[in-house]
């Protein structure tokens, strides 16, 4: 199955997804330029979805279904700050080339009505930021990178 491309919008925010091959899992995902690695369940992975033949219905028994999150890369040494989870940007509070500490307060994210301070991960300086207050972000999406000293 080849790429598809999406235009969805939710809670009036529009984004741009495109979907790879769905015909085994893991698969990316690219959301508004962010590639996030997404895990399809048994449901999805090898379906016969677009084919001419309808596949056979099956039994269907309730599940418990886990909730399937795309994985990001860590944002332990690269200087790279990550949304931990989706939200809003309540507060940036450093500017573009602003020296910051390992662990120093780099901006606030709300998520789920709790406030999250998000902390620097390296000694070094801003070079770029791409959120400000008010913007909604979702989890993986690059926030904030820090050059090393």
């Amino acid at each position: 199955m080849s790429e598809r491309t999406y235009t969805i919008t939710i809670a009036g925010q529009t984004f741009n997804v495109r979907v790879g091959d769905i015909s085994s899992s893991p698969i990316d995902v690219k959301v508004n330029g962010t590639i996030f690695r997404v895990e399809l369940p048994d449901l999805v992975v090898g379906s016969t979805a677009g084919s001419a033949v309808p596949p056979e219905p099956e039994e269907v028994r309730p599940e418990p279904r886990s909730v399937v999150r795309p994985s990001i890369r860590g944002s332990d040494s690269d200087g790279v700050i990550r949304a931990p989870m989706p939200g809003k940007i309540v507060n940036v509070s450093v500017a573009v080339g602003e020296a910051v500490a390992a662990g120093q307060p780099v901006l606030v994210l709300e998520s789920m009505k709790m406030e999250n301070t998000i902390t620097s991960p390296i000694d070094g300086t801003v070079s770029v930021i791409l959120v400000m207050a008010g913007n909604a972000v979702l989890h993986g999406q690059t926030l904030i990178e820090i050059g090393e000293a």
